[in-house]
This record gives structure tokens, sequence and C-alpha cells, in this order.
């Protein structure tokens, strides 16, 4: 109203704007959605005593006396609400590498403490440092330090404070567990109705999808599961008590918020029955161009240089996960022979930045092939686009190759032979 000529101090009765002001508004830059980092820090106690006095002043009761259910009434309540102006805060992906682990994790003990007991906590399976890099996860193959997928992240939340719609990084399984504090809210949908979700998100949505494509890996989406389910989307849900692990599958989309001040943890993990996923989910990514977290061929071969380590089960998935991967690069390189291309570089892959060793045109991660071409060497394109990199022609282009066709047959056979031993018992 102060832009007027005569300013006003009081909005006219009925529907009125300012026309002036909705034009410098709509002609401003669209800002990409997300969560705005808190204007203050806190100590773990300030931040509790906050939580505490938050939800104490709004339910207008102690904190242990509010149901869980008027919680979860109100939060939706709020989410609805376009006019609302409840905020939330969120203590959210804190890297334990800097932090520290909720779990014990080998510093040393002081005093005439059990360090027997201490020692059975620190190797213990579910210590959620520990079950990324067992055995039998082949994230285990993986040496760097991948924050939130080989390393835990911590959560320190309060009263609505929220997770939205989202599964996890190349549809590996993630495991969560609560420290202690009051509950956290969980809503799941099986990775088998991922499609159809991401479907109903967009068709309630379709501003957002638009200004914004990649909305549903950017964690700020949420929506009513009232709504999915009135769209035959299967939708659980479930409280977790401190004390309590949840568990999600792969491509298993999930959201929820907390019910109060609380402390918990997650990593993901992947048994041998991802690997299959994991491949379908770098195709997916290459689709809509997303970029990966690691390679998946890098980690496949890594897996298989140490394949004697596999149990016969996970070898057979290992197996066959390989022989794909090897069909394609036969079909996808005798493509780019048909094409024209002649010239051919033996390419170390593993010793590149990630970001110098994507495809130009669907940011997927490369290490087995790639193609270059003269007129501009550091652009690289996967065997899938090569004919998109540039205008130039195929004597131009140049093939990158790690492994050759040769090399592959050596490689298959001694992971099958550790995958038939499973038969011969």
């Amino acid at each position: 109203m102060q832009c007027l000529i005569i300013p006003l101090t009081t909005v006219p009765k009925g529907t009125w704007r300012c026309d002036k002001c909705v034009i410098n508004e709509l002609n401003k830059p669209s800002d990409a959605f997300g969560f705005e980092p808190a204007q203050r820090q806190y100590t773990l106690q300030q931040f509790g005593e906050m939580a505490d006095k938050f939800k104490s002043k709004y339910f207008n009761m102690p904190v242990h006396l509010v149901p869980t259910d008027k919680v979860e009434q109100e939060y939706w309540k709020i989410v609805s609400s376009i006019d609302s102006t409840v905020k939330a805060e969120y203590g959210a992906d804190i890297h334990t590498i800097d932090h520290g682990s909720g779990f014990p994790t080998g510093l040393a003990l002081s005093g005439n403490e059990d360090n027997t007991v201490y020692k059975s906590y620190i190797e213990d399976h579910w210590n959620l440092n520990n079950l990324p890099i067992l055995k039998d996860s082949v994230f285990s193959f993986i040496n760097a330090d991948l924050s939130g997928i080989k390393n835990p992240w911590m959560y320190v939340g309060m009263c609505f404070s929220t997770f939205c719609w989202h599964n996890e990084d190349h549809w590996s399984y993630s495991i969560n567990y609560s420290h202690w504090g009051e509950p956290k809210t969980w809503y799941g949908i099986p990775g088998s109705s991922a499609e159809a979700f991401e479907e109903v998100m967009k068709e309630t949505a379709p501003e957002l999808f638009h200004s914004q494509p990649d909305l549903l890996h950017q964690l700020v989406t949420i929506l009513n599961p009232n709504i999915l389910m009135k769209a035959n989307i299967p939708v659980y849900r479930t409280d977790q008590n401190a004390g309590e692990f949840v568990v999600t599958f792969p491509r298993a989309y999930h959201a929820g918020f907390n019910q109060g001040f609380n402390f918990a943890e997650s990593v993901n993990f992947a048994p041998a029955d991802w690997i299959s996923i994991g491949r379908e989910c770098v195709n997916y990514y290459s689709s809509i161009k997303r970029a990966c977290v690691f390679s998946h061929d890098e980690l496949l071969f890594k897996i298989l240089q140490s394949c004697d380590e596999l149990t016969p089960k996970a070898a057979a998935l290992v197996y066959a996960d390989f022989k794909e991967m090897v069909r394609f690069e036969r079909v996808h390189r005798k493509a780019l022979l048909d094409w024209g291309v002649t010239e051919a570089d033996f390419v170390e892959f593993e010793h590149k930045e990630d970001d110098l060793r994507q495809c130009t045109i669907c940011n997927t991660t490369l290490f087995v092939s790639a193609v270059s071409c003269l007129c501009d060497k550091k652009r690289l394109a996967c065997l899938r686009h090569f004919k998109q990199l540039c205008d130039c022609s195929a004597q131009m282009h140049v093939f990158k190759y790690r492994y050759t066709i040769d090399e592959f047959p050596t490689l298959l056979r001694n992971v099958k032979a550790i995958a038939e031993t499973a038969y011969d018992d």
C-alpha cells in the first residue's frame, strides 16, 4: 500500500491487489524450492529447550501429555493451510565424520569402565557405523567416504520438523535408529508403486514440477497421504519410538515429521540383491539427466576384483549384473564402430574426478567406456549418447575404454565359478 501515490493505511474492502506490485512480483526470477538455513546455531541443550518450549506453548500443555494423533492432525492442518506461519527447525544431515556418532566408535575409555561390553557395542552389526561395510553389503567395496551412504548422518528434530517425500540415492536400502526422545512419524510407499506415486505428485502440483523437474529429488515436497490413497497409492504409517529401527527398501518413497525433541541416526546399505536395482536406477537417472553419487560399473568391477570374498548367492547376482553390462558394451561398441569411429584410447577413469568424467548429455558417471571428440577433448559422452556429443563427423570422435571386450570373459568365468558352487552344495 505504500507504493501508491497516496499511500493507504488499510487494505480496501473486497478482492483488491495493487497492479504495480503484482507486475513486480511476477517479473521476479523464480527461486528453487527448499528450506532456509537457520539464523542461529544451537547447542544440543539449547535446541532441546527451544523445542520443548515451542511444543508446550503450541498445545498449551506439557510436552509429554500431547497425544501423537493430535500432533499428526495439527501437522497436516498446518501443511494444507496456505496462510500458516508456523516455523519448525531441524538439525538435519549432521555428518558423523565431523561431529561423531550416537553409536560407540572405538574412542578410548577412561576410568574402570567395562571395556568388554563397550567393545561389543563397537563391533555390533546393528551399529550403523558398521552396517554399510559388513561383508554382505556391497557398499563395503566403495573406498570413498560417502557421507550419508557409507557414513551415517544424524538428525535432531522438534515438533513438526519434516523430512519430505523422497527415496534413497541409487535406490539403496536405508536404516534409521532413534537414539532417544519423542516419536518420529513415518509414511511409506512400496517401491513397486514409485512410478504411480510420481505421476500423482506431478498431476497434483504440475506448476511446481514445471519450474523444477527434479523436485522429488530435492526433499522439499510434502503431500497429504489421504490424497495419495484416494489415487489408489498404498501408504503405510508408523510411529518410531526411541530404541527402534526403521528400514526402507529400494525405491520406496517415504516422508514424515517429528513429534517433538528427538535424536536419530541413519545410513544406507546394500545387500547383493540390490545390485540389479542399482543398475536400473542408474539407467533411470540417465533418462532424467540426474548425476550419480558413484559409478555403478566401477563398484561392480571392484566387487569382481575381490570376488573370492563373495558368497555363492551374491556371486550369482553379481554375475547376472555383469552379464547385463557386457551385453550393453558389446551392442553399443558395435554401433560406435558401424558409425565410423576408428580411433581408440585407453583411459583409467577411476583416476579422474567424478565431475570430469560425466556424460555431457545425461550426467552419468563414466567408467567402462566413453566417447570424446577432437573439437573439445574435455567433453565426454556415454555410449548411449555419442551422436549427441557434437555435430562433427564420426572420424573426429575417439572411443575411450577402460577394458577391452577380450578382458570380460575371464572376469565372468571367475565370478561364475563361485556362483555355481551354490548348486554343487
